[in-house]
This record gives C-alpha cells, structure tokens and sequence, in this order.
C-alpha cells in the first residue's frame, strides 16, 4: 500500500482497513482516513458509531416472541465503536435529513391531538401514516454505515463509497 497523505500510518507495518468486494473490513482498534465515508472528499466532521451485530438467524426468534428475542439479541451480540468521517455536504444532509424525520414526528403528534380534539378518526389514521414514513425517512436516510458482520476482533462495513475502498488493499481472508 502506497503512503497517503489522509491515512494514518499502520501499526507493527501491517494494515488494518481491507475492502472486500463493496464492504470495509477493519480491525476494532483500526482508524479509519480522515475521509467522508459517503464520497472520499476530505473529512470536516467525525462521528462516533456504536455498532452492534448479531447473526441474521437471531431474527427467527421474533415469532417465539419479541421479549425473548431482544434479551437473546443483546446477549450474543458483538460490539464495535468506529469514527467515521464526513464532508461539509454529508454531515448538512444528514441534519436536514434529521431535521425532516423530526418534523414528521411532530406533525404527527399534532394530527393524533387534532383527530382527538375534532373527534375526526381519520385524521389518525393519516397520523400514523406520517409517524411511519417519518421513522423510515429517518432510519433511511440517516444511517451512515452499517455492520455487515462483527466478530472479536474485525468489522465489516456496507454503505461506504467505492472510491473510498479503492484505496484501501483488498481483504486476504485466511481462511
């Protein structure tokens, strides 16, 4: 891997970013460059993510019932923390996005105490419709990355730019 100016230098020689197809893979400890993760322009802002990741198979246990689910999730989940950078363009989309998402929940709050006040039941309906897309818009639009997988010691990423992995060295699994 050449020297680039935006990532850090890599510890005891070894890398610790690989790009595996159109995932990021990283060790825990890895830092990532100082590069918008939506569009590889220099970074202005670092956001820090608490991911977490559990085996799709986990979500089978939601017909057994959510309670029994959610407790199981989170005790076999795994845990990763990563900083992620983004351009000036990015992190003002991300606001506006937030600030769309919150919009709608308060209309929405404001369409269920009028369908109350009025005794208009439709007007509750179209407050739920509009508290729906206003959490989708939200986890939609607002999400940065998301972890493909994590396990002890490595996480895999999607939703970073291509240009962004083609400067990273591609992934050799060991297995």
């Amino acid at each position: 891997m050449t020297e680039h100016p935006y990532f850090p230098p890599p510890l005891h020689n070894m890398p610790s970013i690989w790009r595996k197809k159109s995932q990021l893979v990283m060790t825990k400890q890895a830092v990532l460059p100082y590069r918008c993760i939506k569009c590889n322009a220099p970074a202005d802002t670092l956001l820090r993510r608490n991911l977490r990741w559990h085996h799709p198979l986990l979500y089978v246990l939601i017909a057994g019932g959510v309670l029994f689910y959610v407790i199981l999730a989170l005790v076999l989940s795994k845990n990763a923390t990563v900083n992620i950078g983004l351009c000036k363009a990015h992190a003002s989309a991300r606001k506006r996005d937030f600030a769309i998402m919150w919009g709608l929940v308060v209309l929405s709050v404001f369409l269920f105490y009028v369908s109350v006040a009025t005794d208009e039941m439709s007007l509750l309906l179209v407050g739920a419709a509009v508290l729906l897309g206003g959490v989708i818009y939200g986890l939609v639009r607002t999400r940065l990355v998301a972890p493909r997988k994590i396990d002890d010691n490595l996480v895999w990423l999607e939703g970073v730019n291509k240009n962004y992995l083609d400067e990273l060295p591609e992934w050799r699994d060991a297995a």
